[in-house]
This record gives C-alpha cells, sequence and structure tokens, in this order.
C-alpha cells in the first residue's frame, strides 16, 4: 500500500504541468522578493546616492540614511477636514485610526458570516435556502453605482464619517467567506453537536465550546486575510470616513505630495515599509498555524 502511494506521489511530481506550476510559482516569488529587496534598499538611500543610483544598493560612502524612517515618524501626517476647517493629523493619530478600522472591522467581518453560516448549514431554519441563495445572487450579480446611495443612506442616519457607522457597514454576511464557513460546517457531522445536546449544553454553549473550536483555523485565517485587506484599504476611509484618515490613506496622499521632506523618493519608500511591517510580521508568526491543514477529524467512521 505505502509503495503504490509512493509511486503514485513520484508520478504526480514528475508531471510536466507540475514541473511548470513549480516555475511559475517560483518566478513570482522571486519577483516579490526582488521588489521588497529594491524597496529596502530605497529607503536607506541618501537622495543624492538614489539619483545617481536608483536600482543598486546603498552606496557605503553616503552611508544607511536610517534617518528616513525617523523623518517619517516625525513629519508623516495628512490634512483632513473636521468641522469645516482644515486639522492635520499625525503619523499616530493616522495609527490609531487604522487599528480601529483594520481591528475591528476584521473582527466583525469574520465574526459575521460565521454566525450566518453557522445557522444555514447545522440548523433548520425554514429561510436558510433563501440566505444561501441572496448570497450567490449578490456574488454573480455585479452592483454598480451603490456607494452614493449608501453615502446618502448615511448620512440620513447621522452616522456618516464616524468610526461605529463604518463598523456597522461591516455587519454583513455576503461574499466568500460565508461559502467557506459553509462548507467548513458542512464538513463535520452533526455528531459533535448531538453528544453538546445530550450533555445538557444548549444552542449558545454548543456553539462556542463546541462548533467554532472546530473552525478556529479557519475563523483566524479570514480574520487575517480582512485585517490584511483593511489595513491597505485607503478607498473606504476616503468615501466613508474623510475625517479619520488611516495610514494607507495618508499613504496615499504622500504619494501625490510633490513638497516637504517627505516628498523624495527615499522616504516614500521608508513609509511603504513602515506600512508594510505590521503585516509582515503578523504572517512570518501565525503562518504555521494559520497555513496549515484545515482538515478536522475526531470521529471514526
Amino acid at each position: 500500500m505505502k509503495k503504490n502511494q509512493t509511486i503514485r506521489k513520484l508520478k504526480k511530481t514528475s508531471s510536466p504541468m507540475y514541473g511548470i506550476i513549480c516555475t511559475v510559482l517560483l518566478v513570482y516569488s522571486l519577483m516579490m522578493a526582488l521588489l521588497l529587496a529594491w524597496g529596502i534598499s530605497t529607503s536607506l538611500k541618501h537622495l543624492l546616492d538614489f539619483r545617481t543610483n536608483k536600482v543598486g544598493l546603498p552606496n557605503m560612502e553616503f552611508g544607511l540614511a536610517w534617518e528616513n524612517f525617523e523623518i517619517v515618524f516625525e513629519k508623516f501626517e495628512t490634512i483632513v477636514m473636521s468641522g469645516g476647517r482644515q486639522q492635520y493629523v499625525n503619523f499616530w493619530g493616522m495609527l490609531n485610526n487604522t487599528l480601529l478600522y483594520a481591528g475591528v472591522g476584521a473582527l466583525i467581518s469574520s465574526i459575521v458570516p460565521c454566525l450566518v453560516a453557522y445557522v444555514c448549514a447545522k440548523t433548520d431554519f425554514k429561510f436558510n435556502g433563501v440566505i444561501y441563495g441572496i448570497v450567490i445572487v449578490s456574488m454573480v450579480l455585479p452592483i454598480v453605482g451603490s456607494a452614493p446611495s449608501e453615502m446618502k443612506m448615511l448620512k440620513d442616519l447621522g452616522i456618516y464619517n464616524t468610526m461605529y457607522g463604518n463598523w456597522i457597514q461591516k455587519f454583513h454576511f455576503l461574499g466568500m467567506y460565508f461559502l467557506v464557513y459553509y462548507a467548513a460546517f458542512k464538513s463535520f457531522p452533526n455528531t459533535y453537536l448531538d453528544a453538546a445536546y445530550i450533555d445538557g449544553a444548549g444552542e449558545w454553549r454548543t456553539l462556542l465550546h463546541v462548533t467554532l473550536p472546530l473552525v478556529r483555523n479557519t475563523f483566524l485565517t479570514i480574520l487575517l486575510i480582512r485585517f490584511i485587506d483593511y489595513w491597505n484599504d485607503y478607498q473606504t476611509p476616503l468615501l466613508y470616513i474623510p475625517s479619520h484618515p488611516t495610514l494607507a490613506v495618508g499613504l496615499f496622499n504622500l504619494g501625490n505630495s510633490t513638497v516637504g521632506e517627505l516628498s523624495w523618493v527615499p522616504r516614500k519608500v521608508a513609509a511603504c515599509i513602515i506600512l508594510l511591517l505590521p503585516i509582515m510580521t503578523l504572517f512570518i508568526t501565525f503562518r504555521d498555524k494559520l497555513m496549515g491543514s484545515l482538515t478536522m477529524g475526531g470521529i471514526k467512521g
């Protein structure tokens, strides 16, 4: 048996398609690594060094420009309109807005579809099919021009340009992650739930202590993906919370800046590296846990 499995594995790894896929992924990984290396190298260059050496490593005659990062922390700011007047939001203010927007928003966007998918997959609610159909239809039909009506509704409700109003916008279950949760809940048998009910557990206790731990890896993976999405998102904050700029919004404004100490390309790239570091740290820290097997077991057939 083991010999047959080994032969099948060798045939799979020696197939032409497998080699093509590996080559494409290797080339793509090298391109991303080179781009990251160029960014780090550029962020450590002085202005004169960058003007004469845009691609190569920093010239040691000029030294490494660590002050680029210091200046970003000190000078990085953006202008917003609040109460009819201009206000300056510095790096730490944008970081606070980013954590509120990305952290809380990712948590909401991960929990809500998880709960709705659980109801659809593991209960006898008569509208389960309707909810599932709504998700599919919303993914198939393109929704164009919804931003103006959504903004008008937020203004009428008095929650436009507020952080909690933006959180309310994320209380929906539509999208691909509902289907991911739905498939995860469908993949384990109801024996888990039946055993909990026999032991006297209620619906909430079963959900919190039996069901959610079984999809923990799926939940944490989606939470990380959503956090990265919101961390890098600048369009939504620009539209719905213009007085609460995030770091991504500040970086977007910085990219269009042509005056000041931060208009130099090495310092703009240094700001990009600073924005990238938390995401890289999260991925490196949790890669084994989140990229591992999502299969669930515990009941022998």
